[in-house]
């Protein structure tokens, strides 16, 4: 009965700790033609952006040498509508603006289990 006890403890903390490091370091999982892409998958497109004032979702800020802008990094959250047969996807935003987007642009990840859990409310509503 205790070992049952310590090993559902012992499995309850990796799990807290598998949540603290997904927070730290999350998952990002490239998209390729073996990951099974499908209508409906969330994804995770890392946008490069610059600007005077990065938002409070940026990462990887970096000040321009000679001036006032920043450029950084910001996740968007999208769904993917269409796979295409030339490569490329049609995606959603939650404002429901569409993008095609290349299959195997680098900035593009699938969103794991924990992402889309994690982030459920920065998805568009299905």
């Amino acid at each position: 009965m205790i070992n049952a006890l310590l090993l559902i403890a012992l499995l309850g903390s990796f799990g807290v700790l598998g949540l603290l490091l997904a927070h730290e370091f999350p998952l990002k999982i490239p998209l390729s033609a073996d990951t099974g892409l499908h209508t409906g998958d969330r994804i995770i497109y890392s946008k490069h952006k610059v600007s005077v004032h990065p938002g409070p979702r940026a990462y990887d800020i970096h000040p321009a040498e000679q001036g006032e802008n920043y450029s950084y990094v910001v996740d968007k959250f999208w769904i993917v509508e269409t796979v295409l047969d030339d490569g490329r996807i049609l995606v959603t935003t939650r404002s429901k603006k569409q993008h095609y987007l290349d299959r195997h642009d680098p900035n593009l990840h699938k969103a794991g289990l924990i992402t889309r859990l994690r982030y459920r409310n920065r998805f568009p509503a299905t």
